[in-house]
């Protein structure tokens, strides 16, 4: 039986919240990773208008920038901060590159970035379509590895369907949503996906227990401008036990089709397929998968501090705490308890983004958290 998790939950409004945010304001849903550098897109926000055919971006402070795809027509930046992407482009962003700055690999990663449709033109395939530990050469890259091109695709297709693609040997796929292996849910309610409309994606990827988890959000409301973080909602979720995504053609590689990318490749890549895209806002970080945000906050200059588990959150604060909500995603009340021992079980709630509510005699507090 092929195993897989997958939810779909409500609609989170991220305002007015202590949230850790991004270079561009967009909320952070995992804590980065010490020791590790982020890679942005703001270097395309310096008014400097430029195409890249095939090379680097010469003003990316990492200089990881690279185009895989070898069409005339490549990349161009505006300089305002947006990419135009024409074709059949592979944009690369490949950390092991060691020269401005220190080579590193993306493993745990989380991936955001928004989105733009220009046209009716493309492959139902195509669309916003983003790539993570792929290898340097692979993914059928000119002079690659076909057996070399490993990697994991989070996918809002023009054909208005989502999935999470995997890819061992280039080009043979196989591909998991909500209803399960080898399927493709809805995301538009049977329409095409949008154009015309920016649209957000956090794509985040990380291994938990020798298994990797593949997890998906969408923000169809900021439309490009996501003020107070935008408003992300979650769109699916699956875990690679190595037996559930079988079957693709391995053939001529050393591994079996149970083989799950762990730790290989470290690149961080999204396509086009005969189609014209936009892209802007786009970060990516190494994430520790453990901490879903800043341990301690200040409620009127008195600390608190907050840990998350699966099953309990621990609280422990120098003032006096009255009341404990946590809030879902419709704004209504799911939990609204006193603590047993400054512990509040959470082991029954859905997989999805809350709000916990902290009245202490310090003040209020909220502390957004995923579960």
């Amino acid at each position: 039986m092929k195993h897989f998790l997958s939810f779909i939950c409500a609609t989170l409004a991220i305002s007015s919240l202590n949230a850790q945010t991004d270079v561009f304001g967009i909320t952070q849903l995992y804590t980065s990773k010490q020791g590790f550098r982020e890679w942005t897109s703001a270097h395309w926000n310096n008014n400097v208008s430029r195409t890249i055919t095939y090379a680097s971006d010469a003003y990316d402070p990492t200089n990881w920038t690279e185009d895989h795809s070898g069409s005339a027509n490549g990349f161009y930046i505006d300089g305002k901060g947006v990419i135009t992407m024409y074709g059949t482009p592979r944009f690369h962003v490949n950390p092991k590159i060691n020269s401005k700055v220190s080579a590193q690999v993306f493993t745990n990663i989380e991936f955001t970035a928004y989105y733009k449709k220009k046209g009716a033109q493309g492959a139902n395939y195509g669309g916003m379509i983003v790539g993570m530990r792929g290898s340097a050469n692979g993914h059928g890259s000119s002079g690659g590895n076909t057996c070399d091109a490993q990697c994991y695709m989070g996918r809002f297709r023009n054909d208005g369907k989502w999935d999470f693609e995997k890819e061992l040997k280039h080009p043979a796929t196989t591909y998991f949503s909500g209803s399960g292996y080898m399927k493709q849910d809805p995301l538009w309610g049977g329409k095409k996906l949008p154009e015309n409309k920016w649209i957000g994606m956090k794509y985040i990827l990380v291994n938990v227990n020798n298994t990797v988890k593949m997890t998906l959000y969408i923000d169809t409301v900021s439309n490009g401008n996501p003020v107070n973080g935008g408003v992300w909602k979650l769109v699916g979720e699956v875990i690679d036990n190595g037996a559930n995504f079988q079957g693709a053609d391995i053939s001529g590689c050393t591994y079996t089709d149970q083989y799950m990318p762990i730790t290989a490749g470290g690149n961080v890549f999204w396509r086009t397929d005969n189609d014209t895209a936009q892209y802007k806002m786009v970060s990516i970080r190494e994430i520790d998968p453990t901490l879903t945000s800043v341990a301690e906050e200040l409620a009127n200059n008195e600390k608190i501090s907050f840990l998350f588990s699966p099953n309990e959150v621990n609280i422990v604060s120098e003032a006096q705490i009255f009341k404990i909500e946590i809030i879902d995603g419709d704004g209504r009340t799911v939990l609204n308890d006193a603590l047993h021992n400054n512990t509040l079980n959470i082991s029954n709630l859905a997989t999805g983004v809350y709000v916990l509510r902290a009245t202490t005699s310090a003040g209020a507090i909220v502390k957004r958290f995923v579960h």
